[in-house]
């Protein structure tokens, strides 16, 4: 029987009908950052999960309260907290988050033969090691474009499109399903300026006693430094203290005092003379810079290249400026 234009329109109008018409959704956005918000109860934290700023966040948050007609979090400066409301909502919508997860996971967000990979890292490792090398990535990888994201959180792989992560730590911090190895092996090396050691004629405590230590661990690196090389720091100046690897490198090449810093983040420093090694005693920590990746994410060629990149520059030998014998004849 031969089926008409005509006939073949009036029978999907039909099936049309037929098919229940589906509720309407608050923008997708706004149940997406409320997602976010109320696993991490931070609206920073989903913002840095999401791509987008605090203020977008909250934005999307609002909107969604004024959709549902009900306050969804309790905003107090220690932090955030569910309404009760907000709590029904996010065990009603979990759910539809974890099927869509499972939905999209075998596909793979990007093309196996994509050129872009993407690294999260630190400011210090950023600063002080990737980007004085990227002028030598590119001359061998010049398919590769890399985008690099500053970030002091955790990784996770499965909902970011992120292929790269460098932290800084133990490495016993690992999400589920990822592969973590040491990038090089933890060890900070005693540096200050040349002119610093100059004014203290290479000697060590006469160095200690004119300057101030420049500390970065919570556990005071010069303790275990001090024990290992044999020397008295208990009546030296008061240390200054920065949490941040940047910070605590740029007072130091300011000559405000001399620090124990990770030799990776140093070496290219003590390479050109900015600064000198002050003791031959390093003193090594478990801490350290490692790589972190999904355990699929080699199977792409350009992710592969660049882990195979980061871990055979940091395995190479910095060119290390070693004071004379002199410098360290009263250690």
């Amino acid at each position: 029987m031969q089926v008409t234009g005509s006939q073949t329109r009036r029978q999907s109008t039909r099936l049309a009908r037929d098919v229940p018409m589906s509720r309407p959704l608050p923008p997708l956005n706004s149940i997406r950052a409320f997602e976010a918000a109320s696993r991490h109860l931070s609206l920073s934290r989903a913002a840095e999960e999401l791509g987008v700023t605090q203020g977008a966040i909250s934005k999307q948050v609002i909107l969604l309260e004024d959709y549902i007609g009900a306050q969804l979090f309790e905003r107090a400066p220690a932090g955030l907290t569910l309404t009760n409301e907000g709590g029904n909502l996010k065990e009603a919508i979990r759910p539809a988050f974890v099927m869509l997860g499972e939905a999209f996971a075998r596909y793979s967000r990007r093309s196996p033969h994509s050129s872009i990979v993407r690294i999260s890292t630190l400011s210090s490792f950023a600063s002080q090691f990737l980007v004085p090398r990227l002028d030598s990535f590119r001359v061998h990888h010049p398919e590769i474009e890399l985008v690099i994201m500053i970030s002091t959180r955790l990784v996770d792989f499965s909902r970011e499109e992120i292929d790269i992560g460098v932290r800084y730590g133990s490495g016993d911090c690992r999400r589920d399903g990822a592969v973590t190895n040491k990038l090089v092996e933890g060890q900070l090396v005693p540096v200050c300026t040349p002119d610093l050691l100059a004014r203290a004629q290479g000697d060590v405590p006469e160095l200690l006693g004119m300057t101030r230590r420049i500390q970065h661990a919570s556990f005071n690196e010069w303790t275990g430094w001090s024990e290992l090389a044999g020397v008295d720091i208990s009546s030296t100046d008061p240390i200054l203290h920065f949490e941040d690897f940047v910070v605590a490198l740029r007072a130091l090449m300011l000559g405000q005092g001399i620090a124990l810093l990770p030799e990776i983040l140093v070496r290219d420093h003590l390479a050109s003379g900015e600064l000198v090694e002050f003791s031959p005693v390093r003193l090594p920590i478990d801490s350290t810079y490692h790589i972190a990746h999904d355990a699929k994410a080699e199977r792409r060629p350009a992710t592969r290249a660049v882990i195979q990149w980061l871990k055979a520059e940091a395995a190479r030998s910095g060119v290390i400026s070693i004071p004379s014998e002199r410098r360290f004849a009263r250690l």
